[in-house]
């Protein structure tokens, strides 16, 4: 009988850069490993240039760096401007610290497309007791700066027991601003969020009235902005597919090589992942 033919899988559309763990927030909805200080050393810039190569190889299309905060690394840069030659569309994910009118200027000439920028509250003294800092001031001089660069704004804040009350307010701040588009992301319990979820989980009540305040922005609003409210699974009828599906669009590196087919997939207890220099991307996606 003659074997059945099996189309080849294709490889993943979205690469995901975790550059480093470090992070000069403190907020208590991280999704950072508990135990990220055991982590072993970050990636090299010529590791990280490397796998980008592979994925591109691969047909990923969309290159984002997160971490912790990227820009705590002083080679992103390098990576944006390889990612856009090789034909990546680059996004960075950003607490806004470190990005100066200077890194803004370098990372348009390298090529950056798009930056995501986050609050976690619209007033500065609810958002710096959330961050454990003092960057509110900060992240609004950021989003002038990354709107005069050309940049949408793009904003995105995660909801919690501590801020969801406060939806409002940061829609309407949101909307001062000029931000095209708001992420309003429900905390997922995981990493840190997991140990401090007692303290951040609302009710359902508040998720209920936060998506009705949610609504009513959208109509005023109307095509001036565009607002994603993510659902969490707990409140809804069936949990989604984690990133469309394992192993289906997306691949996250995390700082030290481990290849993950999810942010948080580190924490799942008795899985072991693949090591990017250790092994191909290739046969990472396809077979391990």
């Amino acid at each position: 009988m003659e074997a059945l033919l099996i189309p080849p899988r294709p490889g993943p559309l979205w690469l995901l850069a975790e550059v480093t763990y470090r992070c000069p927030l403190h907020c208590p909805f991280c999704y950072n490993p508990v135990d990220f200080a055991q982590a072993g050393p970050e990636l090299s810039t010529d590791d990280w240039l490397h796998v980008i190569r592979q994925a591109r190889a691969l047909g990923a299309a969309q290159f984002g760096l997160s971490g912790g905060e990227p820009l705590l690394r002083d080679d992103i840069e390098i990576l944006v401007a390889e990612a856009r030659r090789l034909g990546f569309y680059t996004n960075l994910i950003t607490s806004g610290v470190g990005l100066t009118e200077a890194r803004l200027a370098a990372l348009k000439d390298a090529g950056l497309d798009h930056i995501q920028l986050s609050f976690q509250d619209a007033t500065r003294e609810a958002n710096d007791l959330i961050t454990n800092t003092r960057t509110f001031d900060l992240k609004r001089r950021v989003a002038a700066l990354t709107k005069a660069a050309g940049y949408p704004t793009v904003i995105n804040c995660v909801l919690h027991r501590g801020n969801i009350e406060h939806l409002d307010r940061i829609i309407e701040m949101a909307a001062e601003i000029g931000a095209e588009y708001l992420e309003l992301a429900n905390t997922q319990y995981h990493g840190w969020a997991y140990l401090n979820r007692a303290a951040l989980m609302p009710t359902a009540a508040q998720l209920a009235e936060a998506e009705r305040v949610t609504e009513r922005w959208r109509v005023r609003l109307g095509k001036a902005m565009r607002i994603l409210f993510v659902t969490p699974d707990y409140a809804s009828t069936a949990p989604k597919k984690c990133m469309n599906g394992w192993g289906e669009v997306f691949l996250a590196i995390t700082p030290d090589g481990l290849a993950l087919p999810c942010h948080t997939a580190r924490m799942l207890p008795g899985l072991d992942f693949p090591d990017v220099r250790a092994h191909d991307l290739a046969w990472i996606w396809h077979d391990s």
